[in-house]
């Protein structure tokens, strides 16, 4: 790990620190004991920055598939910014004030491969020969950094997602006219900087609904990157890389409503200040999945780009084998073998025959699982939580 101080272009400081926990931790995306896939660590960094003087500081490591930067005590000057970007400035985040929503301390937005550029400008630029230190601006705390993108979780048989533009011409549009659509409601979740889950917008108020094991507080929900149309341009392109084909981050936060240890489910709000209105919304089926329905899932696999499961390996469509089952995962869970990896959890199960969601898919191996959505309809109402357009 390598961190690196520039103030005025000239080269102050290369500092090798030793990575935590770096006998213990994997180098390779796993399951930690949430259940979720974790595709990264952290490690710890002490860098206090003053305010006053504009600088760059590098922060870097070895083969890392993204840097996502921590702050602590962050509290600029009014008309300073701090930027986070990567080397080429193709990925930018911007701060002012008290940082990522006002919360002082917080991971910022991740950047893709294995460096980071913060760079802290001032307005006033005061500082002078012989003058007074400034007050502490920032702390850089650490990092999170993404393990190397060489780890590739196998699925039962061949692997029959396809990429989510596949849906939208030819045959599988022919076969799934409304697929490509929905699935623009479906976004990747980067959790804690650490990892990844599934989620998608449920209702017209700007919710969102993943599991439970993926948003398990409130201070989960609040250092969220939720990410929509992160999608490869064209179906020939598969995109099958960790957080690749980037899509549009349009909140790094979002308020806990409810959650469910034992369905299953979590419903967060977006900022009303998230520009959504692109990507519309799902809608929950009251009466529930039927057996042998045919069903897709929209979901980002891994983290890679958007992927839609509609086929088996024989080439027949999936479709829901039992509901009502007893399974590891939990009771009363709808079954079916449509292929999903780590990072899918909290994907929608969405009938064929309305694009209506009829489960959420949480759990499983060669056959997986997933949470009836009547039993997440029911726990809203007995919570008296109400979402506009949320029922068909």
């Amino acid at each position: 790990m390598v961190f690196a101080s520039i103030k005025k272009i000239a080269v102050l400081a290369a500092v090798t620190v030793a990575a935590v926990n770096a006998a213990t931790t994997p180098e390779a995306p796993f399951y930690n004991e949430a259940g979720i896939l974790q595709v990264g660590t952290q490690e710890a960094l002490n860098v206090t920055v003053a305010a006053g003087l504009s600088r760059d500081d590098v922060v870097s490591y070895p083969q890392a598939s993204y840097v996502a930067v921590h702050f602590a005590n962050f509290n600029l000057p009014e008309g300073d910014i701090v930027v986070v970007r990567s080397p080429d400035s193709s990925v930018a985040h911007f701060y002012t004030g008290k940082g990522r929503d006002d919360r002082e301390n917080f991971i910022a937005s991740f950047i893709p491969g294995d460096t980071a550029i913060v760079q802290y400008f001032s307005a006033a630029e005061a500082a002078q020969a012989g003058a007074a230190p400034k007050a502490p601006s920032y702390t850089i705390s650490g990092f999170s950094r993404g393990f190397p993108s060489t780890h590739s979780e196998s699925v039962c048989g061949v692997d029959n997602t396809r990429p989510a533009k596949c849906f939208a011409s030819g045959t599988l549009f022919n076969s799934l006219p409304l697929a490509y659509e929905k699935a623009q409601s479906v976004a990747r979740l980067l959790i804690g900087g650490q990892s990844l889950c599934t989620g998608w917008l449920a209702g017209s108020e700007g919710h969102l609904i993943t599991n439970q094991h993926c948003i398990e507080t409130a201070a989960a929900a609040a250092a969220i990157d939720i990410e929509f149309a992160a999608e490869s341009a064209s179906c020939s392109i598969e995109c099958t890389q960790q957080l690749g084909c980037p899509g549009k981050v349009v909140a790094t936060s979002a308020t806990f409503v409810t959650n469910s240890e034992p369905i299953d489910y979590a419903l967060l709000k977006l900022p009303a200040t998230a520009d959504i209105s692109a990507y519309k919304f799902l809608q929950l089926r009251a009466s529930g999945p039927v057996l042998n329905e045919r069903i897709y899932i929209p979901q980002h696999p891994a983290g890679k780009a958007k992927r839609i499961s509609s086929t088996l390996d024989s080439g027949s469509n999936a479709i829901v084998e039992r509901v009502g089952a007893s399974h590891s995962c939990g009771s009363n869970q709808v079954l079916y073998n449509a292929d999903t990896e780590g990072g899918s959890s909290g994907s929608p199960i969405l009938a064929a025959s309305d694009n209506k969601v009829v489960a959420l898919h949480h759990c499983g191996g060669c056959r997986n699982a997933a949470v009836d959505i009547r039993d997440v309809i029911r726990d809203l109402n007995t919570k008296r939580i109400t979402v506009s357009n949320l029922l068909a």
